[in-house]
């Protein structure tokens, strides 16, 4: 094994570890829209409203997610 490969690795590694972050980060997002539009669906059935829940909790997902993600990546005084 050279050093060229050893070194080749270790940079495809952490390319790895960079995108898959990301791609993390996306399935959570995606798997949390996915349950607050059915609680959504849920509770404008027992409630009997036409799309307001449906509409209000990913809404209020889609705000908490971008709240944190800003406190997150805010530096640090």
């Amino acid at each position: 094994m050279s050093i060229h490969s050893a070194v080749e690795k270790s940079s495809n590694k952490a390319s790895n570890n960079y995108w898959s972050k990301y791609i993390g980060f996306g399935s959570q997002l995606l798997v949390g829209l996915l349950i607050t539009l059915y609680v959504g669906k849920k509770l404008d059935e027992y409630f009997n409203h036409h799309s307001l829940f449906a509409w209000l909790t990913p809404s209020l997902f889609i705000l908490f997610v971008l709240i944190s993600v800003v406190r997150d990546t805010q530096r640090k005084k």
